[in-house]
């Protein structure tokens, strides 16, 4: 296995732990704690979900190339998706969350503005 999908795959096997971890702690403690928290937690898991849901694409439809549209449209819901996680969660983000998730924001605004660029007038990517 080369060496990026095995990044993949030990990514994918991270998420499932944490996803799996998580969802017994709500389980387990769903009388006490803070409503906030858990709120939280289930957003958390929301991105969580979607983020082992694109990991198994990826390993599994490897063969299968994601056209150009398709990576555009996918690059603005994940930044949609980013920006309303963080406007939700800002202030009981760490510092360095924070800006860990400024500066995907940014790198993201950048990829769009570049892959923007190189749609013509009908809306077809060309490169």
């Amino acid at each position: 296995m080369d060496e990026k999908k095995e990044k993949k795959v030990d990514n994918l096997i991270n998420l499932v732990e944490n996803h799996t971890r998580t969802e017994r702690h709500l389980e387990q403690y769903s009388e006490i704690g803070d409503p906030k928290f858990k709120d939280m937690a289930k957003e958390k898991q929301a991105v969580r979900e979607n983020q082992i849901e694109s990991l198994k694409d990826q390993l599994t439809n490897e063969h299968q190339k994601m056209s150009s549209e398709e990576h555009l449209e996918n690059l603005k819901e994940n930044y949609e998706k980013t920006k309303n996680y963080f406007e939700k969660n800002f202030e009981n983000m760490s510092e360095e969350q924070a800006r860990n998730m400024v500066k995907k924001q940014f790198n993201q605004e950048k990829q769009l503005d570049q892959m923007s660029r190189n749609i013509d007038e009908s809306g077809k990517y060309s490169i």
